[in-house]
């Protein structure tokens, strides 16, 4: 220690300015090695931040709480290019078309697009899944979780078939996916409603949805114009009598609620009395 001390005292000048050269330098290298690690760290936050941001989820019909939508929405800034679905078990649906009525319906994969091309920010593509009523009446015999992964490029695919210089510094992202229906809202209300009335026409409601959406599957197959036309004519007619129906049934309504009083057949009509 005494020695040290020595040798540091018996320094000159020259010796102090090298020893002050040193830790200038030092410093000087830790704040660039800071510096350059904040920049990155924020570089990297604003890239996540303007990045395409997709997720694929369940949701609730606006309307019918029992219907379940699979969405796939982009929430970030960006555009997502290439959004492709890989899942080892593909989502299924009860189908319930060319089934017999008391028969159990067969079990099919969900009808979903290979790849979305492009979901601007803001952008979702959503279709109707399943019934959660239904669902829980088939019980354990349909798989209620499904687990995948979504990827997607923040660059489109060059469509010439030349990759440019930003193909090759694209971006390939991944967000995993879990639907699972047990976490659903809806089916912890399914055992109060599945014997009521109401639940009852919910899921004539959803056999009615399905029926009109097979019928246009195999409808919009016609090549023939003249059938198209009568096709479409034939559903004007059946929507104007529908139509009809509906306000035939709320003016009864109207009648019997505000107009009590008028119940005979000659009511509201003037008579002659006889002389």
């Amino acid at each position: 220690m005494t020695s040290t001390w020595a040798g540091l005292t018996s320094l000159g000048s020259q010796g102090w300015l090298a020893i002050a050269a040193w830790v200038a330098l030092v410093v000087i290298i830790a704040i660039a090695v800071w510096a350059s690690r904040v920049v990155a760290k924020n570089r990297q936050l604003k890239a996540d931040q303007i990045r395409p941001q997709v997720a694929m989820f369940m949701e609730p019909h606006g309307s019918d709480w029992h219907v379940i939508e699979l969405v796939v929405r982009n929430f970030g800034q960006t555009a997502a290019h290439d959004v492709r679905f890989d899942f080892p078990n593909p989502p299924t649906v009860a189908v319930y078309e060319d089934n017999p009525f008391d028969g159990s319906p067969e079990v099919a994969d969900l009808d979903l697009p290979s790849e979305l091309p492009l979901l601007a920010p803001g952008q979702e593509w959503r279709t109707v899944w399943d019934s959660a009523i239904s669902r829980e009446q088939l019980g354990g015999s349909i798989r209620s979780r499904f687990d995948g992964t979504l990827t997607y490029t923040d660059r489109a695919r060059p469509t010439d078939g030349k990759k440019s210089r930003g193909w090759s510094k694209r971006q390939t992202f991944e967000s995993k996916v879990c639907l699972d229906w047990a976490t659903l809202q809806p089916v912890q209300r399914l055992d109060l409603l599945t014997s009521h009335d109401l639940a009852k026409r919910e899921k004539q409601k959803l056999e009615l949805l399905r029926t009109v959406l097979t019928y246009f599957h195999y409808a919009c197959k016609e090549t023939r114009p003249d059938v198209f036309r009568a096709e479409i004519d034939r559903m004007k007619r059946a929507i104007d009598e529908t139509q009809d129906r509906w306000r035939m049934s709320q003016a009864d309504e109207t009648t019997e609620l505000e107009l009590p009083w008028i119940k005979d057949a000659d009511a509201g009509r003037h008579r002659v009395p006889l002389r």
